[in-house]
């Protein structure tokens, strides 16, 4: 009897130790295809995706997760660089013997997802999707003006805290939209059995001090804008029309400076930084049609 398919929700932790370093990662869906592997937010952790949007994806393809060091059930140090980030996650490729890979990345997580891309072996990545996110440092970034929504997620401790800061710094003031949040929410606490806590407030601080290095005019070199030229591959941008974490004119930004690499831009309606869980079923389809086929998505579309 074949054994049923692994989900989001059932998906076993495995380990693996890479330069002295024990890391936690989940491989689940197809067991055949070009694995996604998937780069989280600020303070996430493998156990804050939403399965509404994590589940779809997982029923056509197989689907990596990783605590990156010193996140979640991974032991180690977190890097204070993006670049340290990413070359996490490439020793995990290469432990996994990976050929290929496509990759997206989540806010921060989309970041690190720049540079993985950059300094990986040619043609390791083949398709890389930017979610939330924003480029290093460069002429016509955008720094987020209200810093009260970071704040919110920053300082989060009780479950309280973290569902209004969830609330407040990704999703639109509509009803609808923070209706859509407080689902996507339950959805996240629900999903998974013994989950781990958010990253400390503590240790978020080597988070926090790796996007100041990003966004650091002085370590312009170490960082993503100026290179993004490099990129020949197929991107596919998305953002919320409103972000307050990375504001949305930086998605623009980058499928301005990223024609070399087959740029694709879709911006979704009153939502911001949490769209991709606001319109969870949508996106998912988005992603699912860029990674079979580039040229079903259009070069540039608002829903």
């Amino acid at each position: 009897m074949i054994p049923k398919m692994a989900t989001y929700e059932t998906a076993e932790d495995k380990f693996i130790t890479i330069n002295s370093t024990k890391y936690a990662y989940r491989r689940f869906g197809t067991r055949t295809g070009i694995p996604l592997f998937l780069l989280m937010h600020f303070r996430g952790t493998m156990d804050h995706w939403d399965p509404a949007f994590i589940n779809p994806l997982a029923a056509t393809r197989p689907i990596l997760l990783l605590d990156n060091a010193g996140i979640g059930r991974s032991a180690g140090t977190i890097p204070t660089t993006y670049a340290g980030w990413a070359q996490v996650v490439l020793d995990f490729f290469a432990a996994l013997n990976l050929s290929q890979v496509d990759v997206l990345g989540f806010s921060m997580g989309g970041c690190a997802a720049q540079m993985v891309s950059l300094n990986a072996p040619k043609g390791l990545v083949r398709r890389l999707i930017l979610a939330g996110t924003m480029p290093s440092v460069g002429e016509g970034t955008e720094r987020a003006g209200d810093l009260t929504p970071f704040m919110m997620i920053r300082d989060a401790v009780t479950k309280e805290e973290q569902r209004a800061g969830f609330l407040k710094s990704f999703f639109a003031p509509s009803d609808k939209s923070q209706a859509a949040g407080n689902a996507a929410f339950d959805r996240i606490y629900a999903a998974r059995p013994n989950r781990t806590d958010y990253v400390s407030v503590e240790d978020a601080k080597r988070q926090g001090l790796a996007f100041m290095n990003f966004q650091n005019p002085e370590k312009a070199s170490e960082g993503s804008y100026n290179r993004l030229g490099e990129l020949k591959l197929p991107v596919l941008i998305a953002n919320g029309h409103d972000d307050l974490l990375l504001p949305t004119s930086n998605s623009i930004l980058m499928f301005q400076k990223l024609q070399t690499a087959n740029a694709q831009l879709h911006l979704y309606p009153d939502s911001g930084h949490g769209f991709l869980y606001q319109y969870a079923t949508h996106f998912s389809k988005l992603v699912n049609g860029f990674l079979d086929d580039a040229s079903l998505v259009p070069v540039s579309s608002h829903l």
